[in-house]
């Protein structure tokens, strides 16, 4: 087989990143320390240091230095902006299919993986402007609606995320829903030392999804080196499969598991209840000890969160869990997830009642009602501001060195006005972004699909752009910087 210049150029730069020792499994935690990585499991290839991370320094953590912490990380590049600047979108790169996600090399954060909804991962390299061939593509898996060319259909490619070892510990993840079933897949993938691309899937876990939308699809690994996976409310409308309010089953909720095989396939979960939803399993997973409702035989061991529509994008900032939650005819909502916590739905859109309910309405950001619903940090409705407002998407907060000013504000849009907002979290109460205020920060005139950061601390957005009727024209991604 004859590689692509570029592709030889990506293969050797990943490989030497990527330890080319045998992959050793352990069987505990996701902790960087227990969780099986070269440095862990034995390594005996003969490098030099034992220490199983290719770098021959002994230390177990990949970066050459010596010193046995987590891997270098290169000085943020950009100049210091003085002020409280206005935000712009500066573009990074183009000619992507529905890109919904863009995250940075833990090392090298300015080497991008996109996430392209049509079933590719592919790497958008330091200097380069153009998405890489489908032949080029880190990953690929076969998924709905590889092919789309109209914007509407929610399956395909949803979520990818490293190990939290990367690249000591090969291994990354993603979440996607498979051609010819109507499923959430989340599989596991190690990057081979011979090609430097994702190989070897490992199933992780499958559940129904009774409907093609409110998929959730998001995968992040939270600081506990835990896999925290969002799952929607199965789809059609008015929680139709009656999952919001169902503690016993996955959907519509924040799950939390351990990706590391136990050894046995002893988990079988329950997608939801109605006719037409089925089980698959047993699988190979396990259940974190301290997850809020273990040993409460009406919740569901997996449930971190509950009372989730689709939460299609969130983020980790330090603990903080932030989750924009996208609502139905109202009201669109940003959370912040806690161990544990109720968000409502169906009987809560934002903050208000839904259709009916006969609820507790508090007013109060992050406040628990009478009823132990948490309440939103923010939320914004569909007709406010002037603008077609259709579905929130989250983005994260912002903790880059370009603008010290902004560090801590969080960032998200909305798909159908293209408007960026942005906020501030005191703990109790919520102020703007910056010194535009509190309205739209900026508006890129593209759908916005998906966000994307890097260990600099940057926040991307990834949007499609539209022509007439709906038809899909290119998918591009920009990174948050101060405007001037």
């Amino acid at each position: 087989m004859a590689w692509h210049p570029k592709t030889l150029a990506r293969l050797q730069s990943l490989l030497s990143l990527v330890t080319a020792a045998p992959l050793m499994f352990g069987s505990g935690c996701g902790d960087p320390a227990e969780n099986g990585s070269g440095a862990e499991s034995g390594n005996e290839t003969g490098e030099s240091a034992g220490d199983g991370d290719g770098d021959g320094d002994g230390d177990g953590d990949g970066d050459g230095d010596g010193d046995g912490d987590d891997p270098q990380v290169p000085a943020c590049p950009y100049a210091e902006v003085s002020g409280n600047p206005a935000l712009t979108l500066e573009l990074v790169g183009e000619g992507f299919d529905r890109p919904v996600l863009a995250a940075g090399h833990p090392t090298t954060p300015d080497r991008l993986y996109v996430v392209e909804q049509g079933g590719h991962v592919k790497v958008l390299e330091p200097g380069e402007t153009q998405a890489p061939s489908d032949a080029e593509a880190f990953l690929f898996v076969d998924v709905q609606n590889a092919g789309a060319t109209m914007i509407g259909p929610e399956m395909g490619l949803l979520g990818f995320a490293f190990h939290p070892n990367f690249p000591d510990d090969p291994r990354v993840y993603v979440n996607y829903n498979p051609a010819g079933r109507s499923t959430t897949v989340v599989s596991e993938f190690q990057v081979s030392p011979t090609t430097g691309q994702a190989e070897n899937e490992r199933v992780i876990l499958e559940l129904h999804q009774p409907a093609s939308n409110h998929n959730g699809g998001m995968i992040s690994f939270g600081p506990d080196g835990m896999l925290y996976i969002g799952m929607g409310d199965g789809g059609g409308a008015d929680d139709t499969f009656g999952t919001g309010r169902d503690p016993e089953v996955l959907l519509a909720k924040i799950l939390r598991i351990d990706p590391e095989m136990t050894g046995a396939a002893s988990q079988s979960p329950i997608s939801c209840k109605a006719q037409s939803c089925a089980d698959y399993g047993p699988f190979d997973y396990g259940i974190p000890a301290d997850n809020p409702f273990v040993g409460d035989p009406a919740v569901a061991d997996e449930v971190f969160a509950l009372g989730l529509r689709n939460p299609w994008r969130f983020a980790f900032d330090g603990e903080d869990l932030w989750v924009a939650d996208v609502g139905q005819n109202a009201y669109e909502e940003v959370a912040l997830v806690a161990p544990g916590s109720d968000h409502g739905w169906s009987e809560m859109e934002g903050f208000h009642c839904f259709d009916g309910a006969n609820c507790d309405e508090l007013s109060t950001p992050n406040g628990v009602n009478a009823d132990g619903l948490t309440m939103p940090i923010a939320e914004y409705s569909h007709s406010g501001g002037g603008a077609f407002r259709c579905s929130v998407t989250g983005g994260a907060v912002y903790r880059s060195c370009q603008v010290p000013a902004w560090q801590g504000g969080y960032l998200f849009a909305d798909y159908c006005s293209t408007e960026v907002f942005g906020l501030r979290w005191s703990g109790a109460d919520v102020s703007p972004f910056n010194a535009q205020g509190a309205g739209p920060l900026t508006m890129l005139g593209e759908n916005v699909l998906g966000y994307g950061s890097n260990a600099w601390g940057d926040v991307y957005f990834t949007s499609v752009e539209v022509g007439g009727f709906g038809q899909i024209t290119d998918g591009r991604v920009y990174r948050v910087a101060p405007a001037g």
